[in-house]
C-alpha cells in the first residue's frame, strides 16, 4: 500500500499538473469559531472558576462542573447525590457567602443539579 502521506503528495502533484484546483481543507474557520465560543464563555464566567477553586475543597470539586452563570446564579453540575449533599452542606456552612463576597456580588446564589461531569465522555467500544 505504501506510505499514505506520500500517496497524498503524489495525488496533489498529479492534480496540480492537470490544472485541477486542490480543495482547501483547512480547519481555520472551525478553529476561529471555537475560539470565539470559548472567549464568549470565558467572559460570561469571569473569575467564577478561580473563586470555585479557592473556596471548594478538591475532594468535592473533582466531581463538579460549572455550567454557567445566569442572573447571578452560578449553575453547578455534580456527578452524584453524595457530592450534591456534601456541596450543599459546605454552601450552607458559609461557602456560598464566601463566593458571593469573592465575586463582588456578581454571583448571588449557587444552584446544583446531578448530571454528567465529564466534558468528554468515553465512548464504549463495540465488540462483535
Amino acid at each position: 500500500m505504501g506510505n499514505p502521506i506520500e500517496r497524498l503528495k503524489g495525488l496533489q502533484d498529479r492534480r496540480s499538473s492537470l490544472g485541477t484546483p486542490i480543495p482547501n481543507t483547512t480547519i481555520s474557520r472551525d478553529v476561529k469559531q471555537l475560539r470565539t465560543t470559548v472567549e464568549r464563555i470565558a467572559r460570561r464566567m469571569g473569575s467564577a472558576g478561580d473563586i470555585w477553586e479557592r473556596i471548594v475543597p478538591a475532594s468535592i470539586r473533582a466531581d463538579t462542573r460549572l455550567s454557567g452563570i445566569t442572573g447571578g446564579v452560578l449553575h453547578v453540575v455534580t456527578g452524584s447525590a453524595s457530592t450534591s449533599y456534601a456541596l450543599d452542606r459546605l454552601l450552607r456552612e458559609g461557602a456560598e457567602d464566601a463566593i458571593r463576597i469573592a465575586s463582588e456580588g456578581r454571583i448571588t446564589r449557587v444552584r446544583m443539579r446531578i448530571g454528567s461531569v465529564d466534558l468528554h465522555p468515553k465512548r464504549e467500544r463495540q465488540t462483535d
